[in-house]
């Protein structure tokens, strides 16, 4: 695999783990717990391989990508909603992602 697919799969399964383990705590799933561990202890694999083949910094900043990831699957899946403030706090997020990796 690419180091940029690693970077996706580690930022998708942080994603991943924090929406499962928010579910875990609201319906006491056991399932849920499982997956959401599950996801973390893949996280530190998938990052290694990231950073075999980019730079510590780029696979840093990218990883705050994995906030928004959770935004927008706890909007799926949760019916979260957030405030005005807070999308421009989301928007400023990806804006430093972009501007930095530029």
């Amino acid at each position: 695999m690419h180091p940029l697919d690693w970077l996706i799969a580690s930022l998708g399964c942080t994603a991943l783990a924090q929406v499962a383990f928010k579910l875990h705590a609201r319906n006491r799933q056991r399932w849920l717990l499982g997956s959401a561990i599950a996801l973390f202890l893949l996280v530190p694999y998938t990052t290694y391989n990231a950073l075999r083949g980019l730079s510590l910094d780029t696979v840093y900043v990218a990883t705050a990508a994995s906030q928004l990831l959770v935004v927008a699957l706890s909007l799926a899946f949760m019916g979260e909603r957030y405030s005005l403030r807070q999308y421009a706090g989301f928007l400023l997020v990806l804006a430093g992602i972009v501007l930095y990796n530029r």
